[in-house]
């Protein structure tokens, strides 16, 4: 051992006598970077330590403390420690250093005695040392004393001094934190790796996945597929880019690499399907494959452990029949205990029970118990009435079917659940229904939606389809700091106040929080790309000013392969997409009134009902220019009863509509891309419904839309549907309306065409009626709320969340009154 540094060993031995105990449970691992540390000699001495007292102030004190308090270690231990080195320290200190230190003080003393005798002195020859002013100058010009030039040297010699020893203080700090962060991360990655085994079973991750269509077009190609448990997924692109078919795909378990023993479930967006005559509630129950096979086997085991007793093996025919409902699962399995006792040498009868107790066992998992209720409370959820879900199948329209299909797989309750547009078919009040049982979804979930309000209420995270890759865009942010780092020389301070936003977002991963971080990552982008050119350019500007310097010759040859580099590693150019918009002509003014409705009863089969039955009692409603009104109520209340008697397309049994006599309505549904003749071009179509207008004069109108020179007169068979969409723009936006009526008109629609339909019916200056269940787009272009229900009309004393907690509360109470009702008749 040297006079200055510790010996390795017996340091290690003395920090692990008292660290490494049965009371401390310590890693062997932070020995060694506290040994390494210490001995290194660059932190703290052997004689320093010898000197020190123990405390927080002390350097060994510095030295050891941010580990171990990192290791969760008290405050006495640290201490012990620290005494522990100490002792080893003053075992080897050398012995003459406390009488070198007195000699040391003493001689100190002795010289500023003497300096202090020397002050107090008087020159006896003074008068003979005396100069004359000139001479005084001469000297201090000479020796540099004039002007506080040697203060000032001295004070610059000593602040210089000072510097570099507080520059050595804090390159120790910063190497001893950077010590304990690495000591740190390991123990993290330990812990991650310890979670991770417990969790692999219920995760997904694909790698170099691949989809294709039968043409060969390829959608997705060597792109990374991972789902976490427990999380809930949008999946947003463009129309046509292929989304449902990723959802076909994972499904039908075409992707190589996905786990079999997962129960997946893909609810497309259109099931065409012919009704039963079951009941929808049996068509729920009996939709569980697992569950149905496990009831059979059941009924199947039973009867042969009851044998020859044919009255016990038809009460377990009949216990069965319910869903193992009727009787709780582990009654039965008592029951079968006690004849485990009576027969326990019967072998085939042991057999038996084992599997039978695996039946119920998987049956418990499924909730079999619960079955009945649960698929009722789903039901309920989506406004099936009890009478309606007593009633078959064969009853029910197409978008009904359609929610029969989403209760089935709800019921199922899949690992991963595939929602293909899952609010298509639904009104407000399921889709609010639907959004607070998702985000209790004890498994994953994966759903394609256009509903922007949709997505942020019930997605944890948002995967990004397009250039036939899933992107996850708060991923890529980290690549594009570092990059931007690489390319300009930001101070902290800098760096901090241009991503602050990002450094700071917990990603909750909705739909907003999305677009958010994509707007943020593209302009990271350009500020890279920009910072790459700027530095470039200041390069390029040196070479060719001193290219032809031979001094120099040797500082270009290096710019000129600095950026040679730069190129090869240099971030692609940002090709920012415009937004597309469109307008819709605001109209010239009217007088009042607009539209009038007073006292209007209606229904589409009056004979025999009376006219409190009828789907429309007495409303009384008007619409002026400034209205911005959202109509909203359940599916079959007369939402679009009421829309249609404003157009005139229905006449009331009872009441009036008024309407002015200039008036001019725009309608716009979401079939709106259906009315055209897909075999004639987008100009014929427009031509066809506006016959007045000149051939020239509709290209360059429909050319706004951004429908332009092969697309105008090619067959609208070959545009895709977000094109289909503009054109239906254009001819909305053509009739120069006073009042536009819509109904539905989201469903369909891309994400990018719904932006432009808000931003264009926000910028009108005339009257707006919309029946959406597309909460962003209600939320965003309606002030008042009218509610239809009962054969009601009522103004909603509200904004839309005091609607939403309204429904929510009414919703939970019919679910609670079906599932009683329910209960009630079954008893």
């Amino acid at each position: 051992m040297s006079d200055k540094s510790f010996d390795e060993d017996e340091l290690s031995e003395c920090l692990s006598s008292v660290l490494l105990t049965d009371d401390n449970d310590l890693d062997e691992d932070l020995i060694s970077y506290l040994v390494g540390m210490i001995c290194d000699g660059d932190t703290v001495t052997l004689p320093e330590v010898a000197q020190a007292s123990i405390d927080q102030d002390s350097e060994i004190y510095e030295a050891i403390a941010p580990f171990l308090e990192s290791s969760s270690c008290s405050e006495e231990l640290i201490i012990q420690s620290c005494q522990a080195v100490k002792d080893l320290a003053l075992k080897y200190a050398p012995p003459s250093q406390s009488a070198t230190n007195n000699n040391s003080s003493s001689t100190q003393q002795t010289k500023l005695e003497a300096r202090k005798l020397k002050q107090g002195m008087v020159s006896m020859s003074s008068e003979l040392d005396r100069k004359t002013e000139e001479e005084e100058d001469a000297n201090r010009f000479l020796w540099g004393t004039d002007a506080g030039v040697a203060a000032f040297t001295n004070e610059q010699r000593d602040a210089h001094d000072n510097t570099v020893s507080a520059k050595d203080r804090r390159k120790q700090k910063q190497e001893l934190e950077k010590a304990r962060k690495e000591y740190q991360a390991k123990i993290e990655a330990l812990q991650r790796e310890e979670d991770k085994e417990g969790r692999n079973e219920k995760d997904i991750h694909c790698r170099n996945v691949g989809v294709s269509l039968d043409t060969g077009r390829v959608l997705l190609d060597n792109a990374d597929l991972k789902f976490t448990h427990k999380r809930r997924y949008g999946l947003v692109g463009k129309n046509g880019i292929g989304k449902t078919t990723l959802l076909k795909a994972i499904a039908s378990l075409e992707i190589e690499g996905m786990p079999r023993h997962h129960r997946i479930l893909h609810v497309r967006q259109e099931v065409k399907s012919a009704g039963t005559d079951i009941s929808v509630l049996q068509s729920v129950l009996e939709s569980d494959a697992e569950r149905n096979a496990l009831l059979a086997k059941e009924k199947e085991i039973l009867t042969r452990l009851e044998g020859s007793n044919s009255a016990t093996a038809a009460a377990a025919a009949e216990s069965t029949d319910g869903g193992a409902a009727d009787g709780s699962l582990t009654k039965k399995r008592e029951g079968l205990n006690k004849r485990l006792q009576d027969k326990s040498d019967d072998d085939a009868f042991n057999t038996d029970l084992k599997e039978l107790d695996k039946v119920y066992a998987r049956l418990n998992n499924l909730s079999a118990d619960s079955a009945e209720s649960r698929a009722a409370q789903i039901l309920s959820g989506l406004q099936f009435t009890t009478e309606m879900q007593m009633g078959p199948t064969s009853a029910l329209s197409g978008g009904w079917r359609m929610r029969v299909s989403l209760a089935a797989s709800l019921f199922i309750e899949p690992d991963l659940l595939l929602l293909d547009e899952p609010t298509n078919h639904l009104d407000l009040e399921a889709v609010l229904w639907l959004e607070s049982y998702l985000t209790e979804y004890k498994h994953t979930v994966v759903i394609v939606s256009h509903d922007r309000g949709f997505l942020n209420e019930v997605c944890t995270d948002i995967i990004e389809f397009k250039t036939k890759q899933l992107h996850c865009e708060f991923i890529v942010e980290d690549v594009h700091l570092i990059q931007l780092l690489r390319y300009s020389c930001l101070t902290l301070f800098f760096f901090l106040s241009l991503n602050l936003a990002l450094l700071d977002i917990d990603y909750k991963g909705n739909y907003d929080t999305y677009v958010r971080t994509a707007e943020e990552s593209i302009k990271n982008q350009m500020r890279v790309y920009q910072a790459y050119q700027d530095k470039r350019a200041h390069m390029m500007d040196f070479i060719d000013k001193f290219r032809a310097n031979a001094k120099r010759a040797s500082i270009v040859q290096s710019r000129i392969k600095a950026v040679e580099k730069m190129d090869l590693e240099a971030p692609e150019a940002v090709e920012v997409q415009s937004v597309w918009r469109f307008s819709i002509p605001n109209p010239e003014p009217l007088g009042r009134p607009i539209i009038s409705i007073d006292d209007v009863t209606f229904d589409y089969k009056p004979e025999g009902k009376k006219e409190s039955e009828y789907i429309l009692q007495e409303v009384n409603f008007g619409v002026d220019l400034d209205s911005r009104i959202g109509i909203l109520g359940a599916n079959g209340a007369g939402k679009s009863t009421l829309l249609n008697l404003i157009t005139d397309k229905l006449n009331p049994q009872s009441g009036h509509v008024s309407r002015n006599g200039r008036l001019r309505i725009g309608m716009f549904t979401q079939h709106s891309a259906d009315k055209f003749d897909l075999h004639l071009s987008a100009v014929e179509n427009m031509l066809g419904l506006f016959p007045d207008a000149a051939d020239q004069a509709m290209r360059s109108f429909i050319g706004k839309f951004q429908i332009q020179g092969d697309e105008a007169i090619k067959p609208m068979l070959m545009l895709s549907g977000g094109q289909k969409s503009r054109v239906a723009f254009a001819a909305l936006a053509y009739q120069r309306p006073h009042v536009i009526i819509m109904d539905e008109p989201t469903n369909h629609l891309d994400m990018e065409s719904i932006d432009a339909l808000v931003d264009a019916v926000k910028d009108f200056r005339g009257g707006l009626m919309v029946v959406s269940h597309d909460q962003y787009f209600i939320t965003n272009t309606c002030r008042d709320l009218w509610v239809i229900g009962d054969g009601k009309a009522t103004k909603f004393r509200g904004d839309f969340d005091a609607y939403k907690e309204e429904t929510l509360k009414r919703t939970a109470k019919r679910v609670a009154h079906s599932v009683k009702s329910l209960s009630n008749i079954n008893s």
